[in-house]
């Protein structure tokens, strides 16, 4: 058993419990976690995949900036910055400022079905062109899924739990074919908690809506 594999599997289990709470630092383990699975799926042939987990990588550094609001002037990121750091490091019961949850509006989900389709469709062929992926149907489709969910992540819309419920169960079984058992456990346990973690996420972007309107 890969001890590099291991690790990544348990900073997995760390992620999911901070997204579930839609805690900043959530983005830090996946972080962690995509460095680690980068050679994790490189070694395996999961070509597609070893693109994916460096395109989190980054993606990581951009969700925990968009949480965090950085999205203005530097004197204002500064001191969302600040406040973030009273918040998360000193106990401050203040809470800092992050984006809140909310739902996904319904002019793009046929946008994002279609970039989902489309992206699947394309790593697929370029996979099969190249001939080294080991998985390319299963590589292609968990790519596309994954890339989604993450930008409805940033976005922090609560629909992104459903591209987790579709894809979590297709990695499991991916990683179980190729001998990769914490791995695949890891992504069962996903399939679990996602569910979970949809209705959490729908409550909270209820309660933000319901906020709203009774502050307009």
């Amino acid at each position: 058993m890969d001890i590099i594999e291991v690790i990544g599997a348990l900073l997995g289990i760390i992620y999911v419990a901070l997204q579930y709470k839609a805690n900043l630092w959530m983005w830090v383990s996946s972080l962690l976690m995509s460095l680690l699975y980068i050679y994790i799926n490189y070694a395996n042939g999961l070509y597609a995949n070893f693109v994916l987990q460096i395109i989190f990588a980054a993606m990581a550094v951009v969700g925990l900036l968009h949480w965090m609001g950085f999205k203005k002037k530097a004197t204002q990121r500064r001191l969302r910055l600040r406040a973030w750091m009273h918040h998360n490091w000193r106990g401050r019961k203040k809470d800092a400022p992050q984006r809140p949850i909310t739902s996904m509006p319904r002019r793009t989900v046929v946008p994002i079905i279609a970039a989902t389709l489309l992206l699947a469709l394309a790593t697929y062929a370029v996979l099969c062109h190249t001939g080294e992926s080991s998985m390319p149907i299963f590589d292609s489709i968990t790519v596309s899924i994954n890339l989604s969910g993450t930008y409805m992540l940033i976005r922090k819309y609560y629909q992104e739990w459903i591209c987790w419920m579709i894809v979590d169960p297709l990695m499991a079984v991916m990683y179980a074919m190729l001998g990769l058992w914490p791995s695949a456990l890891l992504y069962a346990v996903f399939s679990i908690v996602v569910v979970f973690g949809y209705f959490n996420w729908r409550r909270l972007a209820q309660q933000n809506n319901n906020h709203d309107n009774k502050t307009r």
